[in-house]
């Protein structure tokens, strides 16, 4: 992965007098540029490829590679020489204007990649990499991570296909590849009456069928991976305050475009005078009355499940002797904004997910992830199931964040074959988070000896989604524990039209 950004920035008074505090910022950046790229690693970083100053601005070219990206190494020439220039010279930073910003991904470009870059500004050219042009990125949309999120986008679209060659980010593979079912079986069971299209985006409403097998398959996930390893059931809240949620590495500070945000409302029968009256009158649902009564956000619909189990130990003192605590919960839904994104029943905006959240020393966290992961793998394998495992970037990383000692794999996924569009679909994510919820939830050993927490987020409605595009339809070839769970697939409930 290479990053090439050719940028301006324009400044408050003439550089001229200034020339030789820009060039010993330009000629000292290596380390600026190279903090936060892991040790090794530092030519992945970023340097100063080029630069020149003509009146009141600075053009510059750098590149980069996966760390401490070019955009970001941007950011930070720009703000040490805002601070330098500002306190010797009295020259205002006035803004950063992108010319080209020119990024080579390790993408085999599909018909979906594709696509989606076709509803982006930007220019592409195929190849053996995938090599995107950007253009006219305002300084905004640099700070608040967007090509970050369009990187993230397009590798995550890259993980849904099979592997390629050795080096890939496949480490295990496993399960029959015997296809007995090549239609979506969202068309079967639209067709079949299991399930629904709600009107909220990336909704479904599901029959008895559907219920009976995503039961089956939650009860075995019990059964055979929290049960033998010694996992209580726990119940979490799914409206988030939004304290609580600051909190968690990833989320409001890398993906708030990614969660619903609940306003609560004044508990006031007056203050919905007008909004009844409109609706009374008019029978329509005035967004914008409702917006002036409602209060400002307080809340996210849980888009982790996992965030209370910290929240328990928030600002609290636990001792190792007591750990490892080892809770799941399988009470609700999990919501995540998906935007354009949704996609039939494996990308929805509202799913099923049991979730596994645990604390205890660094080495019991890892054994617990690596026995979920495990059990998991034997459990594909009884459901007879296509399966591979994948090593991934952890969910609570910033891009540029500077790297903790932690686990040498801090995230894998769990993917099975979807044989209808030749791709896989992520159904586990099974992660050790070192002390980054530690820290960030204040969490302290009462001698000061080192705690890790880790989760792991099975979404039981991929599971049936893996499941039945795999096994379709034909309820008497089915493997005997979900078979023998379901019993039958009839339903009374089916609608019409």
């Amino acid at each position: 992965m290479r990053f090439h950004l050719s940028a301006r920035m324009r400044f408050g008074g003439e550089l001229g007098k200034a020339e030789e505090t820009v060039k010993n910022v330009m000629e000292g950046s290596t380390p600026l540029l190279t903090k936060g790229a892991p040790r090794g690693k530092e030519d992945e970083a970023a340097r100063v490829a080029g630069w020149r100053m003509k009146g009141k601005e600075i053009e510059i070219s750098i590149e980069s590679g996966r760390y401490v990206r070019a955009h970001s190494a941007l950011l930070r020439i720009a703000k040490e020489l805002k601070t330098r220039l500002g306190e010797k010279h009295k020259i205002g930073l006035r803004g950063i204007e992108t010319l080209e910003y020119r990024i080579e991904l390790p993408i085999t470009p599909t018909e979906r990649i594709e696509s989606e870059l076709r509803k982006l500004p930007c220019e592409v050219q195929r190849g053996e990499k995938l090599i995107v042009t950007l253009r006219d990125i305002s300084e905004a949309d640099l700070r608040k991570g967007m090509v970050d999120r369009l990187v993230s986008h397009l590798e995550s679209m890259a993980r849904s296909l099979p592997p390629k060659a050795p080096g890939s980010l496949v480490v295990k593979q496993g399960g029959r590849a015997k296809v007995k079912f090549r239609e979506d079986p969202l068309e079967f069971m639209k067709r079949e009456g299991w399930v629904r299209e709600f009107p909220g985006r990336g909704q479904w409403t599901y029959a008895p069928p559907y219920a009976r097998i995503l039961r089956a398959i939650e009860d075995l996930i019990i059964e055979h991976i929290a049960v033998p390893l010694g996992f209580e059931e726990g119940m979490f809240p799914k409206l988030i305050p939004l304290e609580v949620m600051r909190r968690m590495p990833g989320y409001l500070d890398g993906i708030p475009e990614g969660m619903y945000y609940v306003c609560p409302p004044p508990r006031n029968p007056e203050s919905f005078k007008d909004f009844k009256q409109e609706l009374r009158l008019r029978n329509e649902v005035s967004r914008d009355i409702l917006k002036g009564v409602v209060e400002p956000p307080s809340y996210v619909l849980a888009p982790a499940q996992c965030e209370p189990f910290y929240h328990m130990f928030e600002r609290s003192t636990v001792e190792v002797e007591d750990l490892p605590i080892k809770l799941f919960d399988r009470s609700g839904w999990t919501y995540r904004w998906e935007g354009g994104g949704a996609e039939g029943l494996i990308r929805t905006h509202e799913f099923r997910r049991i979730e596994f959240v645990f604390i205890g020393k660094p080495e019991d966290v890892m054994l617990i992830r690596d026995s979920i992961k495990d059990e998991s793998i034997k459990l594909l394998e009884e459901l007879e199931m296509e399966w591979r495992l994948t090593v991934a970037t952890p969910f609570y990383l910033r891009e540029d964040e500077e790297p903790e000692k932690g686990p040498e794999v801090a995230t894998y996924d769990l993917e099975v074959k979807l044989p209808y569009k030749n791709g896989w679909l992520e159904i586990a994510s099974l992660n050790v988070h070192g002390e980054k919820f530690v820290k960030s939830f204040k969490i302290r050993e009462v001698k000061n000896r080192q705690i890790w927490t880790g989760c792991c987020g099975f979404g039981t409605t991929r599971w049936v989604a893996g499941f039945l595009a795999q096994h379709g339809f034909d309820f008497r070839s089915w493997p005997p524990p979900v078979r023998g769970r379901v019993k039958s697939l009839s339903t009374a409930s089916k609608p019409s039209g």
